[in-house]
């Protein structure tokens, strides 16, 4: 329960190319939320592709030459290897030579770009990768990592459980729309879901107490000023079957929740409702018409 000296502080910036908002309940509020928008740029630089210094950027550089990276750098790795398996490989970090090739080589935000060697490619398996007890990882030649969606909900993820060990009441990290929330209490806050196809809809409204939602879009790094109409999956199988062009994902963390984004917008709509249905987690897709497809458990954070 909130004591009568917490305060609410609600504190925003931009950084990881999206708009970075924290919202916390407690004793320092105010310094703990610009604290915890201080560590989203801490693990920018660790993980951003735009960063020449990144344990990422270093990683893709490295020729298959093991590296040492960050023990957030570790965690964020593992997280992809496992989403990759769970989602049958529809999340693959490794697709960044497509966005590339598809020119989306340049920062939303600033004038930085991602260069990549020659002998860059997507792999279908992630077995590659080693991960060593001395801290330091090495990537197949070839292989280079992207950390995008996952890397703004495992950053999520982070900030709000550094925030609960300080002892704040209520949070949610919201990195772009991937957010990571535990309220302390049942009642939960309420998240608009915004349409893909029309930002101006809000499609619904869901009420998170604790857990991690994520929306992914196809017109998520639209840019037609530079002729670039969709990118973020750019590999040709999924723009020739695929109807379903954003997805809203509810899990115990928001990491997760942007993983399987991935898998249902790259997968048949009925196979991705019946799969997150199978696999415990309520979604929301739409698609290209602006029609909306709901797994029966979406209704549960739903309310009148």
């Amino acid at each position: 329960m909130t004591t009568a000296s917490a305060t609410t502080a609600r504190v925003e910036r931009i950084a990881m190319g999206v708009t970075c908002v924290v919202t916390v309940v407690g004793i320092d509020s105010n310094d703990l939320a610009l604290h915890c928008l201080d560590l989203v740029e801490e693990i920018e630089s660790l993980w951003s592709r735009f960063i020449p210094t990144s344990d990422i950027s270093r990683l893709n550089t490295a020729n298959g030459q093991p590296t040492s990276v960050d023990e957030k750098t570790l965690t964020l790795i593992h997280h992809m290897i496992a989403a990759h398996q769970a989602t049958k490989g529809a999340y693959n970090p490794t697709r960044l030579p497509l966005q590339i090739a598809a020119g989306d080589a340049q920062s939303l935000i600033n004038d930085r770009n991602t260069t990549l060697a020659a002998t860059a490619t997507v792999f279908s398996q992630l077995s590659g990768i080693q991960i060593f007890h001395d801290g330091k990882v090495s990537l197949p030649r070839g292989m280079t990592l992207d950390a995008g969606g996952i890397g703004k909900g495992l950053a999520a993820d982070l900030i709000l459980q550094f925030a609960q060990e300080q002892g704040a009441e209520a949070v949610c990290i919201n990195l772009g729309g991937d957010m990571a929330i535990n309220t302390g209490d049942s009642v939960g806050w309420d998240v608009e879901i915004l349409s893909p196809v029309d930002p101006e809809v809000i499609l619904d409204t869901i009420r998170i107490a604790v857990g991690g939602v994520a929306t992914s879009s196809l017109f998520a790094r639209q840019r037609h000023s530079a002729g670039i109409a969709s990118h973020l999956f750019s590999d040709s199988s999924a723009h020739d079957t695929q109807h379903t062009v954003g997805a809203t994902v509810i899990a115990n963390s928001a990491a997760w929740s942007e993983a399987w984004t991935k898998y249902a917008i790259l997968s048949n709509p009925v196979h991705a409702i019946d799969m997150l249905t199978s696999t415990g987690l309520a979604a929301l897709l739409v698609s290209a018409d602006g029609h909306t497809t709901r797994t029966e458990s979406w209704k549960t954070f739903t309310h009148d």
